[in-house]
């Protein structure tokens, strides 16, 4: 079976939470995804960003920073882990990512999208 590392989006793109909300749904926007890591200048992870925690803006249209609306404490699942820890994750959760890390710095995001080459593979093995 593949393992986190082999099937992780390595380099996520990522905002900081002093980062504009506005620059940060840019990014969103401009790169086709749902969500973005929040890290400190020392790739530490300290929250998310969700295309849900962008819609309270609808209620409060004057948050200006990232870490005003994002979710703090996210669910973070180590590098060496087994990958069914991530599979777990997005079952038990109603996440779309999860951010990996490797002692405490972010490394990479596996998304349900992420997981499908590997679905493919074991059920491909399991037919031949």
């Amino acid at each position: 079976m593949a393992t986190i590392r082999e099937i992780m989006t390595p380099q996520p793109i990522s905002v900081r939470p002093d980062s504009a909300v506005k620059e940060a749904v840019e990014l969103l926007i401009e790169h086709g995804i749902s969500g973005l890591p929040v890290v400190d200048a020392e790739l530490r992870i300290v929250g998310v960003l969700s295309e849900k925690d962008l819609l309270r803006l609808f209620s409060d249209p004057e948050v200006a920073t990232v870490g005003a609306v994002m979710t703090r404490v996210p669910m973070t699942i180590d590098v060496e882990a087994p990958l069914v820890e991530v599979v777990d994750c997005l079952m038990a959760y109603d996440f779309r990512r999860v951010l990996i890390h490797e002692r405490g710095r972010l490394v990479g995001v596996v998304s349900r999208a992420d997981l499908m080459p590997a679905i493919l593979s074991t059920l491909t093995d399991r037919t031949s």
